[in-house]
């Protein structure tokens, strides 16, 4: 039968519950989005960064001395789009009408997984191009000692204890679990597609196993370390079936049209992102204020002497 209950906004809705659930690098890091361009110019966006404000302090016996009086600047770190992530299936009236009795299941979960998956490849590249530290030994034997040294470096940056991730390559993860380092295995990850990642907690840190890095490649980070920039496409004005929107984090436009020259319908799940390292305040005990990246990146094969 005719699939005339594909509803643009139902489908679209369904494909960004499915990037949420799928997600699981691109969970961990700032995540900005909209549902158009905006507060940039061209294919840059200004993703905004928090405030940092330093208490002043007087003597009890200065009342009624004028008070200093500080101004908060909204603080902005231009973001770059440069990906167009996009999936784009012919579908033939014959399989329409024979073949595809589930659309959301043989159609739209295949096309958004599709992105789902190059999307996390993009924050792992963008991990990937962070420049190596050379500061840390590690010992396959105890690998939760570089985990505890890394978790310094990071608060002496002024990252909060709370938030700290770090990613890292199957043989590091085998590493941990032949040290016993891993805790909280079962309690651990925001999402349950995290859990099934194998997220654990080690020395304070958050730690996800991720096959696309390297074997011996640790990623130390917190969260506003990556930003991951999301923008919905206008959806073109000749298309038959089309919705844009933004949800739960994502951003996304479906379009469903006829292609006259092969006699196929088309469906195209596209959104723009752009992804890169941050720098963040560091507020120093004297008031003033430096640009950290809050971020490390270890090979456990490079010996740092």
């Amino acid at each position: 039968m005719p699939h005339d209950f594909v509803i643009p906004e139902q489908v679209l809705s369904t494909a960004i519950a499915l990037v949420r659930d799928d997600l699981k690098m691109a969970a961990t890091v700032n995540r900005d989005y909209e549902d158009s361009f905006g507060g940039g110019r061209g294919t840059v966006v200004n993703v905004r960064t928090p405030n940092t404000l330093k208490a002043r302090r007087r003597k009890m016996t200065q009342d009624g001395t004028a008070i200093t009086v500080d101004t908060i600047t909204e603080s902005t770190i231009p973001v770059e789009m440069t990906e167009h992530v996009y999936s784009a299936v012919d579908v033939s009236d014959l399989q329409m009408r024979m073949d595809i009795t589930d659309f959301t299941r043989q159609v739209t979960v295949p096309q958004v997984r599709g992105i789902v998956e190059d999307l996390e490849n993009l924050v792992t590249e963008t991990m990937q191009a962070l420049p190596e530290t050379l500061t840390l030994a590690y010992d396959p034997a105890k690998p939760h000692l570089t985990f505890t040294r890394a978790r310094k470096m990071l608060r002496d940056l002024g990252l909060p204890a709370e938030g700290l991730w770090a990613a890292v390559g199957t043989e590091v993860y085998a590493e941990l679990l032949d040290a016993n380092a891993i805790t909280d295995a079962s309690q651990s990850g925001s999402t349950e597609a995290l859990r099934n990642a194998n997220v654990g907690r080690v020395r304070g840190f958050m730690t996800v196993e991720n096959n696309r890095l390297a074997d011996d490649e640790i990623i130390f980070y917190g969260r506003d370390a990556f930003t991951l920039a999301i923008r919905a496409p206008f959806p073109p004005d000749g298309a038959a079936f089309k919705a844009s929107q933004s949800e739960n984090g994502f951003a996304m436009t479906w379009v469903k049209d006829y292609d006259s020259t092969v006699l196929k319908d088309r469906s195209v799940f596209q959104t723009y992102a752009g992804c890169q390292s941050m720098r963040v305040k560091r507020l120093a005990s004297d008031g003033t204020t430096s640009l950290v990246v809050p971020a490390l990146r270890v090979l456990t094969s490079t010996d740092p002497a």
